[in-house]
């Protein structure tokens, strides 16, 4: 963050933030509260000595930015969904499932792709029953919760920024997707992830097919979503690569784009018919973007905060709450929310019953 976008906030001048962190001139408790809140802190934070390791998840960039600095609201959010597994794993316990499987590369990936189905219990023609790509996409990550992966979302970052990252850990690993993106891509950034914490990396990712990496996980992904077999038998319209791959993203509720990537690895387009797919799909999700901004409806600010934290992590803290181990005030820090939002949340997860 620079120090303009700090003065700005606080209300001085760039020079007094610089007086301030040398030590030449003491804070207001009014401007110290301001900092906290554009820094994301508690006030005790300044008070106390100098964190020994930042906060923020170590993690490679796969964005092609290797030497670029990170966002300050991508960092918040990251070293937020730390905090938020903390107190999953404190409050809720190990997870009794995790993640299995060997390393994943080019010549193993249907093989491993299989294989999470198999730890699932699912089949290669299994397709989620659910009709909305939202709910597929719900689907998807309470099946990954259930098996020890922590799934967030975010709300308000481009995606431009990133489209996913992972942050592995030995227990309760964590996946974040932009909540900018569609629902079907979105699911497709999900496994996309999952190669990367079954490869014991963390990654952040705009899924580009320039890194190696990037290219090995979006194709683990497009195994896993789409298998080669059911992919066969449902092929249509082999002779019009549009046709084909929407055929196969309604069939899969994946994304277009997603369907596309999949007949090229499998030679059924070329790369000329995957640019084509690839531009019109943007251009489509573009003009579905400036559509929804366009209605009036509006999204209450709790509903958001509750898809990107998730039934899973809300629940948790729900049952805390039931067992007096925690208190109100104390779920206001835990879903990082004022009272009433908190309530509006709780109120939703018993009226649902955890579905999201």
């Amino acid at each position: 963050m620079s120090t303009e976008d700090l003065a700005h906030a606080v209300g001085v001048k760039p020079t007094r933030v610089e007086e301030f962190e040398s030590g030449d001139a003491l804070p207001t408790f009014r401007q110290l509260t301001l900092l906290a809140t554009k820094l994301d802190r508690p006030l005790g934070f300044f008070f106390a000595p100098p964190p020994a390791v930042p906060d923020v998840p170590d993690t490679a960039d796969f964005r092609g930015r290797a030497h670029a600095s990170l966002p300050a609201d991508l960092a918040k959010e990251m070293r937020r969904a730390e905090q938020h597994r903390d107190a999953m794993l404190d409050l809720g316990g190990r997870p009794e499932r995790k993640l299995n499987g060997g390393a994943i590369g080019w010549s193993n990936i249907p093989v491993r792709a299989r294989e999470l189905r198999r730890q699932f219990g699912l089949t290669d023609v299994f397709v989620p029953p659910e009709s909305a790509n939202s709910q597929v996409f719900n689907f998807w990550r309470g099946l990954l919760e259930e098996h020890g992966v922590l799934v967030f979302q975010t709300t308000k970052i481009s995606l431009e920024t990133f489209r996913g990252l992972s942050v592995h850990h030995e227990e309760l690993p964590v996946v974040m997707v932009n909540g900018g993106d569609s629902p079907a891509g979105r699911t497709f950034t999900l496994f996309h992830e999952v190669a990367h914490l079954i490869n014991r990396t963390s990654g952040l990712c705009v899924l580009r097919e320039t890194v190696d990496e990037e290219a090995i996980a979006n194709n683990f992904a497009a195994n896993f979503l789409m298998p080669e077999a059911a992919v066969r038998t449902n092929l249509k319209y082999a002779d019009d690569p549009f046709a084909a791959s929407e055929h196969l993203a309604r069939h899969f509720k994946v994304s277009n784009l997603a369907a596309a990537v999949r007949l090229r690895r499998l030679d059924f387009i070329d790369d000329e018919d995957l640019d084509e797919v690839r531009t019109a799909s943007e251009e489509t999700w573009e003009r579905a973007r400036e559509a929804l901004k366009q209605k009036d409806g509006f999204v209450p600010p709790w509903r958001l905060r509750y898809r990107d934290l998730g039934s899973s992590y809300i629940g948790t803290v729900a049952r805390a709450l039931e067992d007096r181990r925690v208190d109100l005030v104390d779920a206001t820090y835990l879903l990082n929310a004022r009272l009433p939002m908190v309530e509006q949340m709780l109120s939703e997860y018993y009226r649902t019953g955890g579905a999201e």
